[in-house]
């Protein structure tokens, strides 16, 4: 049987990314492609490349090789895994459109097309980019997840049941990355690693799962990120892998919505960090560090006006055995015993066009989430439906008697729409990503540098 996935790639601007969100026949949407080419499988392939082979690798199998940097083989150097928040494939190639001498032109050759997973949100993203697994599997399954041990919807990044405005409640003296996550990151499973993050998140419940195993290294600005960063490689004894994040982009794009010039200003920020971190370097090292810039996902366009408010709709929440879950544009429903039909109803009667109902056991048994073996809680924390609503729709939910937002968000992701889904893998070296400089210029900048 032909794969359906596999079609001819329309003049749509997404080029090799077109096949990779062509529509599960089933299901009605595209599914990420967790047999190869997602941000699980580049972690599992990392893991492999670094780790104990006779350790357990992780769930999920390594890239493809038709994209995986490596082809297979042992990097040569350390390894830095640059994570930009909120970068889609359609984005940089766009900006590579629209500044032909820019940073993303000089990227884009070099780019392959990924899938993020689902849903496309930077809990369950970086989630499965530091464990090599899928959703499903590690358990990790939106910005807000049904906790059945604490009986209560828990917003993973604060680490807080919902409703609670104090951060970290439930991280006690006994809470430990297991709780959250079924999967250990590959950074425990023989990966020798520094994570370079925001000084803000340091110990954090959400910062203690994703880099369970890792030494944290914590930035202040963008001039400190690149210099934090050129230190750590710098070493004598550099780690093999270096999980490098940058948020900036995805927070402007929440408050501004995704618009070009804040991608365009950020690539150059991004740029202007690896250029001081490779002439920063000694020649050699730079040359043999591999830089994979990627994203978590991309996003889209929100707007306030076309929002289902769960919170202002009594008959919605009559049906509901907790608030609503997940994300704004991919949310969990779960019903009170008994009153699974009437909510399935009511959502029907509610969804926009161009939105998808879908009852949860098929969209697991339909690979949404990945191959078993699934978390097991993955049926109480998914919930019995999940609606999809099409850009610039979503869900919201406020608690009652909370503070609204100080704005709304102009942007957002947590969907499967083709910006939000396909995510880029720029390889190559740390000089050949960087601000290009003439090779002899280089080479004697280094020579400059240990004299």
């Amino acid at each position: 049987m032909n794969d359906p996935r596999k079609v001819p790639q329309p003049e749509d601007g997404l080029g090799e990314g077109a096949g990779l969100v062509v529509p599960d026949r089933r299901l009605g949407i595209p599914i990420p492609a967790y047999g190869g080419r997602s941000l699980a499988n580049l972690a599992a392939g990392l893991g492999r490349a670094f780790g104990d082979e006779a350790a357990d690798a992780g769930p999920l199998p390594g890239l493809a090789p038709e994209v995986d940097p490596f082809a297979g083989r042992h990097p040569d150097g350390p390894v830095v895994v640059f994570l930009v928040d909120g970068l889609g494939w359609t984005a940089l190639r766009e900006s590579a459109t629209r500044r032909p001498r820019g940073p993303a032109a000089r990227w884009v050759g070099r780019a392959r097309a990924l899938t993020s997973v689902f849903p496309t949100t930077t809990t369950v993203a970086l989630t499965s980019l530091s464990s090599g697994a899928a959703p499903g599997q590690h358990g990790v399954v939106g910005h807000r997840v049904f906790l059945p041990r604490f009986d209560a919807v828990v917003e993973i990044l604060r680490m807080s049941p919902l409703g609670v405005n104090t951060p970290e409640t439930l991280v006690g003296p006994d809470w430990s990355p297991s709780l959250i996550s079924a999967v250990p990151t590959i950074f425990r499973r023989g990966v020798s690693t520094v994570a370079v993050s925001r000084d803000r998140y340091e110990g954090s419940g959400f910062t203690r799962l994703l880099y369970d195993g890792a030494e944290f290294a914590s930035y202040v600005t963008a001039s400190d990120f690149a210099l934090m960063l050129t230190k750590v490689l710098a070493r004598p004894s550099p780690p093999s892998l270096v999980f490098a994040y940058w948020d900036a982009l995805d927070i402007a794009e929440h408050v501004r919505g995704p618009l070009p010039e804040l991608v365009d200003l950020e690539l150059e920020g991004v740029d202007t960090i690896l250029s001081f971190v490779a002439r920063n370097l000694a020649p050699r090292i730079a040359r043999r560090t591999t830089v994979l810039m990627t994203g978590d996902h991309g996003q889209v366009p929100l707007s306030p006006d076309h929002q289902l408010v769960a919170d202002q709709d009594p008959e919605l929440l009559g049906h509901l055995s907790h608030p609503p879950s997940g994300d704004r544009r991919a949310t969990y429903f779960s019903a009170r015993p008994g009153h699974l039909p009437a909510l399935r109803e009511a959502l029907e009667s509610r969804r926009p066009p161009g939105s998808h109902l879908l009852e949860m056991p098929v969209a697991l048994e339909g690979g949404l989430y990945g191959p078993p073996p699934f978390h097991p809680e993955i049926r109480e924390r998914v919930g019995d439906l999940l609606l999809l609503m099409p850009s610039p729709g979503g869900v919201s939910y406020t608690v009652p008697g909370s503070r609204p937002r100080g704005h709304p968000m102009r942007g957002a992701h947590g969907g499967l729409e083709a910006p939000e889904l396909l995510v880029p893998l720029v390889s190559g070296s740390l000089a050949e990503l960087a601000l290009s400089l003439p090779p002899r210029a280089h080479l004697r900048a280094g020579v400059r540098r240990r004299a």
